[in-house]
């Protein structure tokens, strides 16, 4: 095959991949769920009612309060994950940037943002909502249930992102002061002074070796991510390595939401598959001559 040849078949594999993917629509129904769950807990009680100091506070309140609840039901799914993208940006950009909410402007927020906003442009809402339960509802035959399927280059996105976050991430720590432990010392210091793990704080060495180790990593998962027959050691590792970030260190908005959107890496007709096996399974556990 000439060179040209090559190229064009490339491309054509990486737009059936990518712009031109479809396929199920339930891992991106269990990351909307998942997401306005991990939105909600985040800013839940700073955005209470009770909490507003203006008019301006209490209706964003109102609006956080209501659009999550939305996004979480799947209740015309895709207008309320466009609402909380627009009311975590409100906070992000505005509040956390420019009026200095302590918090949220970081990074882990951005990232949440960012989610929302591919989340909304993606059919999030036919699988596991309120939409879709409506749908079957009015459905008079067969022909009309709307199928779990669909475009899936939003979810494409996120799992490009994720790929940028670990690669952007590595050369963020790429320098001698996060090498050498130093970096990592300093958030032991911060996170366990006068706390049962405090030992942690003087390991030295180790410190420096378990640096290295997370550099390394993220840059491999940065690639490895997207390699279909790595994917059952890679994955484990990549959740492996958020879970202890979320239990030693105050990640946990980061960590929780990375782990969620390893959804956007798995073939999303194979958790279709296995979630219907599972429901199988479920109601033959259930069935009147098994009991």
């Amino acid at each position: 095959m000439n060179p040209i040849a090559m190229a064009s078949a490339r491309m054509a594999d990486f737009l059936r991949w990518g712009a031109d993917a479809q396929g199920s629509t339930r891992p991106l129904g269990l990351m909307r769920i998942a997401i306005a769950t991990i939105v909600f807990v985040r800013f839940a009680n700073e955005v209470s009612l009770y909490q507003g100091d203006s008019l301006s506070f209490v209706l964003l309140g109102l609006a956080f309060f209501g659009l999550t609840s939305m996004m979480l039901v799947g209740f015309k799914a895709q207008a309320a994950c466009t609402g909380v993208a627009i009311t975590l940006m409100t906070m992000h950009f505005y509040m956390g940037k420019v009026h200095g909410y302590p918090g949220w402007s970081s990074h882990h927020i951005y990232i949440l943002v960012v989610s929302v906003c591919l989340l909304a442009l993606s059919p999030c809402g036919r699988s596991f909502s309120w939409d879709r339960y409506r749908a079957l509802a009015q459905a008079r035959d067969a022909r009309d249930i709307p199928p779990e399927h669909g475009d899936l280059w939003p979810q494409r996105l996120i799992a490009l992102q994720l790929a940028a976050l670990y690669f952007w991430a590595a050369v963020d720590k790429t320098n001698w002061s996060f090498l050498s432990g130093q970096r990592l010392e300093e958030a032991f210091i911060w996170s366990f002074t006068g706390r049962a793990l405090e030992p942690l704080i003087s390991l030295g060495a180790i410190l420096a070796v378990l640096s290295i180790i997370v550099v390394v990593v993220e840059y491999f998962l940065a690639f490895a991510i997207f390699v279909r027959r790595w994917q059952a050691f890679v994955l484990p590792l990549g959740l492996a390595l958020h879970a202890a970030f979320y239990v030693l260190l105050p990640v946990n908005t980061y960590s929780a939401t990375v782990m969620v959107l390893y959804l956007a890496l798995l073939d999303p007709d194979a958790v279709h598959r296995f979630l219907d096996r599972m429901i199988q399974n479920h109601g033959q556990g259930h069935s009147p001559h098994r009991l």
